[in-house]
């Protein structure tokens, strides 16, 4: 059986060095991360060729519905397990009969959860259904129940890659992930070929089912299947999870509800088929630039929750986070953006070639997450949802108003600038609340390296938008040199993993000259 590993601090007599951990790892998940956009760019060139503007907002419409559902069914059991198995795991081996006991408790739990989220589907398909009711694809309730085996399916995958995460059985789920990407195209695309729209719902369902049956194939043979669908204290052992939970469900409803709420005002305020703009935008920057963003919630998250009690420790592991985000990814956005023309081709129809600048007005919001991400998780680590619940709440009105305001004001550009000023709001709100509330307090040289990137970032923004194409690539070029260097100096200077790679290569280019 595969064992779950520790995460050890670096010592300063020894060979490993502070960032070396989460280097590797944000290598590992970044590595599944690539080979998901490779599928992704052939799934998504596909999908916008075979459906088409409209096609590509319905299959949004359609999966921020089903996030609407799992979210307020769920009880923030995803996140609320990972926690508890951190902990357990970190109390070492006495404690795996407690760890076996909880995972036959989140196991059950999530099947009551995919029941509850069928049965809510079922309830609001008619209100679902009526947001839409105005638009050019008018939404059937009929449909929106046909999502029951996606919803049912999100509920059953939310546990098991929980048990995963905070058992600390990374690779696992980095090969989840590498799979899922697989089917997801597999289980997709010969339904957008055979029905064009009409087989977007199948399409869905078959996509979410095949990618609980692969976490199952995963899980399975290290936690046995076993439920108590009707043990009394099976219920009563997770209500604690579950108390810890609903204010992350309520956080995750108010997300997703902004989530269902922007294509219902970008219609009120143009059309739909800016929806699929907007969306093909956001997953130009938002999702793509989960190469680094992958590894936080699957790493980090069990590692912060492991050391919640300890101030120091939790400090330092935020810090360290902070810095590794920032570095990777601000090169991959200046690298992004010089190149979105060509990304977009790649990418989508031709049709879609006006996301682009979307996307290159959009660019400070994964930066911005690179800075939030790793200090926002601190209040789920610490069990203060009440504190996340506030956070989110607040953000999601925010973002809400400064995308649909930038929409209404400016078209969809408007909504790219809003998205990155959302970004910017969530980093100063974030920052001074849980720095004040959590005493976080990030190394002068972690905020001096975010401010030069941020510096790089904004003036390539600046020289897509004005620069003609004969300055901006010269120019974009500059300064992700700039950026490249930067971050290469402080990686190879304070990670090991670096100093391997650079020695690996050597020893193949001597290899290759001998031959």
């Amino acid at each position: 059986m595969e064992q779950g590993n520790k995460h050890r601090t670096s010592s300063p007599t020894g060979t490993t060095r502070p960032l070396d951990h989460i280097l590797k790892y944000t290598g590992v998940f970044g590595g599944v991360q690539g080979l998901s956009m490779l599928v992704s760019v052939v799934r998504n060139k596909l999908a916008s060729w075979l459906l088409g503007q409209v096609g590509f907002a319905l299959v949004s419409v359609y999966n921020s519905i089903g996030e609407l559902v799992s979210s307020t069914s769920n009880f923030g059991i995803p996140f609320s397990a990972v926690r508890h198995v951190s902990e357990l795991q970190e109390l070492g081996a006495s404690r795996e009969s407690e760890t076996e006991r909880f995972v036959l408790v989140v196991r059950t739990w999530c099947v009551w959860t995919a029941l509850l989220a069928v049965a809510l589907l079922a309830l609001f398909s008619p209100v679902l259904a009526s947001v839409f009711s105005d638009t050019d694809i008018q939404l059937r309730a009929s449909s929106i129940i046909m999502l029951a085996p996606m919803v049912a399916s999100m509920a059953i995958t939310g546990g098991e890659i929980s048990i995963l995460k905070g058992t600390h059985r990374l690779k696992r789920v980095a090969s989840i992930s590498a799979l899922g990407a697989l089917s997801a195209f597999v289980c997709t695309i010969p339904f957008y070929w055979l029905w064009k729209i009409d087989g977007i719902v199948i399409a869905l369902d078959v996509s979410t089912v095949a990618y609980a049956a692969i976490n199952l194939a995963f899980t399975i043979p290290v936690y046995p299947w076993r439920i108590s669908p009707c043990s009394l204290s099976v219920f009563k052992q997770g209500l604690a999870m579950i108390r810890l939970g609903v204010p992350y469900v309520m956080a995750a409803v108010a997300g997703s509800g902004v989530g269902l709420a922007l294509p219902a005002l970008f219609v009120e305020f143009g059309q739909m088929a800016d929806v699929g703009l907007y969306r093909a935008a956001f997953m130009v920057m938002g999702s793509y630039a989960g190469i680094v963003f992958t590894a936080l919630e699957a790493d980090y998250f069990p590692r912060l929750s492991s050391v919640n009690h300890d101030a120091a420790r939790r400090n330092a592991t935020i810090d360290q986070q902070v810095r590794v985000c920032v570095l990777i990814i601000a090169p991959l956005l200046i690298l992004m953006m010089i190149a979105m023309p060509l990304i977009i081709n790649i990418l989508f129809a031709p049709d879609f070639k006006s996301v682009a600048p979307i996307a290159i007005c959009a660019a400070l919001y994964p930066l911005s997450r690179a800075l939030t991400l790793p200090m926002g998780y601190t209040a789920l680590a610490c069990g203060h949802s009440l504190l996340y619940l506030c956070m989110e709440i607040i953000y999601d009105l925010a973002s809400l108003a400064l995308i649909a305001g930038g929409y209404y004001l400016w078209g969809l550009v408007g909504a790219g600038l809003g998205l990155s000023a959302a970004g910017v709001f969530d980093l100063l709100l974030i920052g001074s609340c849980y720095g004040a509330y959590y005493h976080i307090r990030l190394n002068r040289t972690t905020l001096m390296l975010a401010s030069e990137q941020a510096t790089l970032v904004v003036a390539t923004i600046l020289a897509c938008m004005y620069l003609p194409l004969s300055w901006h690539l010269p120019f974009g070029i500059l300064l992700l040199l700039v950026s490249f260097w930067l971050s290469w100096n402080v990686l190879s200077r304070e990670s090991a993993v670096i100093e391997k790679l650079i020695k690996r290569f050597h020893l193949e280019c001597l290899c290759h000259r001998r031959r």
